[in-house]
């Protein structure tokens, strides 16, 4: 296999790339959790009904979902740095929309510019880090900026709330807006340094890459495997892990949120040590993400047997331990990267992430679908999750048996 020789070190113009791409991809996640805390504001101010405040919660997944599949083409055809300067643009006009809404469509619209702008930033980052960083150090650097990421996770959350309070909603995203200005500013300034030959458009025709992706078996086990990876952490951490221990277990609100953070954090600590696990070569990627996998599937078990007999002290721990086995996943694309040459690396990493976006969106929705069809309450949030459960435990087996050897396989003038 054919690859770009690699720079010898990182200097401290890559430091600051780093530094630059993980603060907007905090901003970016953000903007994906923030609807929550101003639910109520916007269902007053806005005159929303709820089917129209779920829309608009939904609105910048499904945006995000599908800017992946021209997104990848894109980065590879015209390199990250134009893609997150106009990304960074549409974001911004996303918040700004927002903030200034009277009604629902124009709220709606903001959302799905938010949506849009920030689906480039993860894999835009990725697409710098394949082409200007040792390969030795992706893994790593791909674990830091998905757990600085999600620390976004706790300002949409308290910082938040406070903010609002003393701002109210409006002033607070367009103070957020000019925050994100800054940070695609900054990302604009840092790329300048990288050399000509870095993150620079390829010569590919749009498209080819996809010709490549879905006639690869490679690639659908991992794109499988992405949807309920994903999809399943969010049926705990995203919507219904909360209602289930308040159903099963009887838990307050304040209660069930502990340890539910005690899985964000367990995701965020997690992520890192995945990287340094995966660039050393404790394991190899794919080793890594089925034992991830593994130990989802058992805490998945306990939830379809009701976490019946856990003290608080082993519910704690469970709850950290499945953030920890979540962490293993963004090893996907490492993998990716190991697999596919640079002239389509964008495209294979998007086409993941779709999966890996729509299984969030997509089991969410179907789990509650199924839960309105049932009877007990407890028996029912117990059998919901056995979807979860049973995909998961499908797709790691789909993964485990694929070959992941590298095959020859025509793009352009490279070779996989």
């Amino acid at each position: 296999m054919t690859r770009p020789s690699e720079p010898r070190a990182v200097g401290l113009p890559y430091g600051a790339i780093f530094v630059a791409l993980a603060g907007l991809y905090l901003v970016a996640y953000f903007f994906r959790v923030s609807a929550a805390v101003i639910a109520g504001d916007l269902e007053r101010d806005l005159l929303l009904s709820s089917s129209e405040l779920g829309t608009l919660a939904a609105a910048l997944f499904y945006a995000f979902a599908f800017v992946q599949l021209p997104l990848g083409p894109l980065l590879d055809r015209f390199g990250a740095r134009r893609i997150l300067m106009l990304c960074g643009a549409l974001t911004v006009a996303g918040a700004v929309t927002f903030a200034i809404s009277s009604g629902y469509e124009e709220a709606l619209l903001g959302r799905i510019l938010m949506g849009a702008g920030t689906a480039s930033v993860l894999m835009g980052s990725l697409k710098i880090y394949s082409s200007c960083f040792p390969s030795h150090r992706f893994s790593t650097l791909v674990g830091w900026q998905i757990a600085i990421g999600n620390s976004g996770n706790l300002l949409a959350t308290a910082p938040l709330a406070w903010l609002v309070s003393c701002w109210g909603w409006r002033l607070s995203f367009a103070a957020v807006a000019l925050v994100t200005a800054g940070a695609v500013a900054m990302v604009g300034f840092t790329l300048r340094s990288l050399p000509a030959t870095v993150a620079a458009p390829d010569e590919t025709t749009y498209g080819e890459g996809w010709r490549v992706l879905v006639r690869d078996l490679r690639f659908w086990g991992m794109a499988f495997l992405a949807f309920f990876w994903y999809g399943s952490y969010m049926a705990v951490q995203g919507l219904w892990g909360g209602p289930y221990l308040d159903v099963c277990l009887g838990m307050s609100g304040v209660q069930g949120g502990k340890l539910l953070m005690l899985t964000a954090i367990g995701f965020i600590v997690g992520c890192p040590v995945s990287g340094v696990v995966t660039d050393r070569r404790w394991l190899s990627p794919r080793q890594l993400i089925v034992v991830g996998q593994v130990g989802m599937i058992l805490v998945l078990t306990l939830f379809v047997a009701g976490l019946s007999g856990l003290s608080s002290p082993l519910l704690a721990i469970t709850f950290f331990f499945y953030g920890l086995c979540v962490s293993t996943g963004p090893v996907l694309y490492t993998l990716v990267k190991q697999l596919y040459p640079s002239t389509m690396v964008a495209t294979a990493l998007t086409s993941v992430n779709f999966f890996v976006v729509l299984g969030a969106a997509l089991l969410q929705q179907v789990m509650g679908g199924l839960l309105q069809g049932q009877g007990s309450a407890a028996e029912a949030y117990r059998q919901i999750f056995q979807l979860p459960l049973g995909g998961l435990l499908l797709a790691t087996l789909f993964f485990v048996f694929i070959p992941l050897k590298e095959k020859v396989v025509k793009t352009g003038s490279n070779e996989v």
